[in-house]
């Protein structure tokens, strides 16, 4: 059934994003837009200047926007970056409002770059579900071995 409503979707144009039903296929959907060099699709899952933001090792913030991230998105090539999420957790109060803790981990061309935990907020809208804001940080430690901790 699943199938059938997202090839309908496809026939009458419809968006993608408007099925994404939980926060987690929101955030999945964001690094597959990433993978996919295609900053549409991440565009189209955040509210119109949303935040993302980074938490330095020195505990300085270093801000700047999901407009930033899209751009340099679509300068890559399908499959040079690849953020792979693990270990996803939500909170929710409400229907309307979650959080999404996110760890990862950050291969380049390949070549493992980069891990540590993404937080994004979301907010339930008449479009479905779309990113508030995001921040990451980065981990210090070896990103070889970072996900073992996440997994059982």
């Amino acid at each position: 059934m699943r199938k059938f409503i997202a090839s309908t979707a496809v026939v009458l144009g419809i968006s993608s994003a408007s099925f994404a039903e939980t926060p987690e296929d929101v955030v999945n959907r964001l690094f597959e837009g990433m993978r996919a060099g295609d900053g549409s699709i991440i565009r189209e899952l955040v509210v119109p200047d949303a935040r993302l933001d980074r938490l330095q090792p020195d505990g300085t913030l270093r801000q700047g926007t999901f407009d930033r991230w899209i751009n340099w998105v679509d300068q890559q090539e399908n499959g040079d970056a690849n953020e792979q999420i693990f270990g996803v957790e939500t909170m929710s109060q409400s229907e309307e409002l979650a959080t999404v803790w996110a760890p990862f981990d950050l291969h380049y061309k390949g070549e493992l770059v980069g891990c540590g935990v993404n937080q994004f907020t979301l907010a339930k809208t008449g479009e479905g579900w779309r990113v508030l804001y995001g921040i990451d940080m980065h981990s210090q430690g070896d990103c070889s071995t970072f996900r073992d901790q996440f997994e059982d």
